[in-house]
């Protein structure tokens, strides 16, 4: 049995729902997207603990396609005193719900920039297709995938190039973007490039990438920019992914520079006694309430 989390009426289709780490996002009722905060169903739980193993307090931090700003805040809340963060959300839908993630968690613009941009490979003005049933989902992407049933918004687009300042390194970067992903990193080559430590974190869709870059040759401009694939598997371990080797179906993936090293930093993330507890109540307890409710049933 699933157990709600705590949440906020906010007004306006909107909630504030405190996850399990402390941090207050706030979702918009009238996606489905919400159901899973406000349910206690796995919000990336592996996914971000991976992402988390390679967060410091002097993070320099991207998150592009953030949605309600999950990631944003729970990289911000690390990064508030010596680091910074830049948050992308390209659907002005779901915008004002990444701002109020933000002011929930008292998240200033001195160290969190926000904006209501699309990421690209060039600036100018683009396209953001979507159904009328996923108008508020946040997984709107700026490419056609839905055939004729699809609408459209225009939205102002930028780089991370040009968006950046020019000599601000980067160390770690969130990219959920469907099918997108292959041109937001063209348009930050640059910031690549005078970044050593940059690691990726990224969805990657064969079916979704099938409309934009086949899935092939994201996976040969990955390793042209000399980075390794990691399938983040369940658990949060992460498994390299083979030069010659098809990656198929959904998966999230970490690049990096330095597989066995970030291997080996996870797996030690991983055997931590604070992790296997962790893992131990998400696994027999369904959900926050659930000691609670075992305590008035003794």
């Amino acid at each position: 049995m699933l157990t709600p989390r705590y949440s906020i009426p906010l007004g306006g289709d909107r909630a504030l729902v405190r996850i399990d780490t402390g941090e207050y996002v706030c979702v918009d009722l009238r996606s489905l997207d919400s159901l899973m905060f406000l349910l206690n169903w796995d919000l990336d739980s592996d996914i971000l603990r991976v992402f988390r193993t390679f967060l410091t307090p002097r993070s320099v931090v991207i998150d592009i396609g953030a949605s309600f700003g999950l990631y944003t805040a729970i990289a911000a809340n690390l990064v508030r005193r010596e680091g910074r963060l830049y948050a992308f959300e390209g659907n002005p839908e779901v915008f004002p719900s990444l701002q109020r993630t933000l002011i929930a968690n008292g998240l200033g613009s001195a160290y969190v920039t926000a904006a209501n941009l699309l990421v690209s490979d060039r600036s100018g003005r683009g396209t953001l297709y979507f159904t009328p049933e996923a108008f508020y989902l946040g997984t709107m992407s700026d490419v056609p995938l839905w055939g004729d049933q699809r609408r459209s918004v225009e939205v102002e687009m930028t780089t991370v190039d040009a968006f950046l300042p020019r000599d601000l390194p980067v160390d770690l970067v969130k990219i959920d973007v469907e099918g997108h992903e292959p041109f937001v990193m063209r348009g930050m080559e640059h910031t690549i490039a005078r970044s050593p430590n940059i690691r990726f974190v990224i969805e990657f869709a064969d079916y979704m990438l099938a409309q934009t870059v086949k899935p092939a040759e994201f996976t040969a401009y990955i390793h042209d920019l000399e980075f390794r694939i990691c399938r983040i598997m369940p658990g949060a371990e992460l498994r390299l992914v083979g030069l010659e080797e098809k990656i198929t179906g959904l998966n999230n993936c970490l690049l990096t520079r330095t597989p066995e090293l970030d291997i080996a930093a996870v797996e030690r993330r991983r055997r931590s006694p604070l992790f296997r507890l962790k893992r131990f109540v998400s696994r027999h307890a369904p959900g926050p309430g659930y000691f609670r409710r075992m305590w008035h049933r003794l």
